[in-house]
């Protein structure tokens, strides 16, 4: 009984002493130099020990008896501990290493939870390391996982702030130039960077090098690079018109083009000739010819009138055009009879 009680008292007295001075060494530590934040750790390791080992003595246990022990216990107790074991030693190399660095923002990407997670460490502990989320979460990460089931990515520190690379697909209907040139023009982004990554036949990737200072930061930098390409992307889709299957024309500003398919049984020169008569600022060509119809383009002009009346009034301007050629080909009565 009085040796429980010693053992207690030891064991208590000795975290107490521990957490104040393990404590009071990190924060000296991240005051003056971050990259000996490992040692702190090293040092609550030594104290854990030591305090493990006056718990033993407290129940007159021999420590040397124990590490003397048979080769059966020996492999009892390593078994026993072995997850401990693995993480208290991945910590140790961890930070000694500085592959984990406190106050550094990574990317853990792990075969054993699928996901890459992006963060900034905020502690490295002896079994585990506390990472701040760019979603404002708190996880805890276990360090034999991080040194030996995962890739990091340590983003790089451009002066006192970092880059995240965030990579955008859009489809390559459109000229990837125009998007670049859109994105310029019509957002004044200091924080946000964009490059054109990789293309195929399919679409096309671009880079959004995105500059933070804190990881909390990233989720809205993000949203905003995302809606700057997709804004981008529909405004130049929308004034780009594919003309055949070929080729593209670009719009300007308040020109709507409307393609046309008439019947091919009236001459597409006559069409061409009497829309222009009507409708002079059309600019009408002869798109597409095909077996049994032509198809026109004609870029009409908005003019402040509605989209919906431009079209209607265009496509009925064709269609009598092509009723009155069609009936002026139409052999006439007397015709008929011989």
């Amino acid at each position: 009984m009085i040796e429980a009680v010693h053992a207690v008292t030891i064991l208590i007295i000795g975290l107490l002493v521990v957490g104040s001075f393990v404590r009071y060494i990190r924060e000296v530590i991240i005051k003056t130099n971050k990259g000996l934040y490992g040692i702190s750790l090293i040092i609550r390791i030594v104290f854990y020990v030591v305090i493990m080992a006056l718990v033993l003595s407290a129940f007159h246990v021999s420590v040397t008896g124990i590490l003397a022990g048979s080769a059966i216990g020996g492999i009892v107790l390593g078994l026993a501990v072995q997850t401990v074991a693995s993480n208290v030693l991945s910590s140790v190399f961890a930070t000694s290493s500085n592959t984990l660095k406190f106050g550094e923002t990574i990317s853990v990407n792990s075969w054993v939870w699928s996901v890459e997670t992006t963060g900034k460490i905020v502690e490295v502990k002896t079994l585990f390391s506390k990472m701040l989320t760019k979603d404002n979460n708190v996880i805890y990460l276990p360090n034999s996982e991080i040194l030996g089931n995962s890739v990091i990515t340590e983003y790089r520190n451009d002066g006192g702030s970092y880059i995240y690379p965030l990579n955008i697909t859009a489809q390559a209907d459109v000229p990837a130039d125009k998007i670049l040139q859109e994105i310029k023009n019509n957002n004044d982004f200091s924080d946000i960077k964009f490059f054109l990554s990789t293309k195929n036949g399919i679409s096309n990737t671009f880079e959004a090098l995105i500059t933070f200072d804190e990881v909390t930061e990233l989720n809205e930098k993000i949203a905003r690079a995302n809606m700057a390409l997709d804004s981008a992307y529909w405004n130049v889709k929308s004034r780009f018109n594919v003309l055949g299957p070929n080729s593209m024309w670009e719009g300007p500003e308040n020109i709507y083009p409307l393609s046309i398919v008439l019947n091919s049984d009236v001459s597409s020169e006559k069409v061409i000739e009497e829309v222009s008569k009507q409708l002079p600022d059309s600019g009408v060509i002869l798109l597409a010819r095909g077996g049994s119809t032509n198809t026109f383009l004609a870029k009409v002009k908005l003019s402040g009138k509605s989209m919906d009346k431009v079209i209607n009034d265009t496509n009925l301007v064709f269609e009598n055009i092509y009723n009155k050629l069609k009936a002026e080909n139409q052999p006439k009565g007397d015709e008929k009879k011989q």
